[in-house]
């Protein structure tokens, strides 16, 4: 076994430690506005229910563009992950505004005690809801 070098000097300042990373933390900037958020909330709770079978399609038509909306039945018909377990419930969404018009979301829903995943793009200009907001894609684990 080699013994270790007495008063050598290092050559770079790193002392072998990864540096500390610090989390972005929200500011006005990409803070998500509030009717960005009550649309958000509105209409992932809306699509939960239509996708459990406890609202019509039909209630989602001024939400989504209408690609999104096409794939709806299909989606309905599927039988979402774990709707065995009982009716889906939003627990808590995040949305990163990317544009002034648009924003990612992601979040989980509860169902009979386990949680799932979805995620949407929300871009305004796009749809019928009087706010000018609508989901552009959207994914349902």
């Amino acid at each position: 076994m080699a013994e270790p070098r007495v008063g050598t000097t290092r050559r770079s300042p790193h002392d072998g430690r990864s540096p500390r990373r610090t989390l972005p933390r929200p500011n006005a900037e990409n803070a998500a506005p509030p009717e960005l958020r009550r649309f958000t909330e509105h209409s992932l709770r809306l699509t939960l229910e239509v996708l459990d079978g406890r609202r019509p399609p039909a209630h989602l038509r001024p939400l989504l563009t209408k690609s999104v909306h096409d794939l709806v039945p299909a989606l309905v018909r599927s039988a979402p992950a774990g709707r065995r377990l009982g009716g889906a419930i939003l627990t808590r969404i995040h949305i990163r505004v990317v544009h002034v018009d648009a924003a990612e979301v992601f979040g989980t829903y509860n169902r009979g005690g386990r949680v799932f995943a979805l995620a949407a793009r929300i871009e305004r200009g796009k749809g019928a809801h009087p706010a000018g907001w609508a989901i552009t894609s959207l994914q349902i684990a």
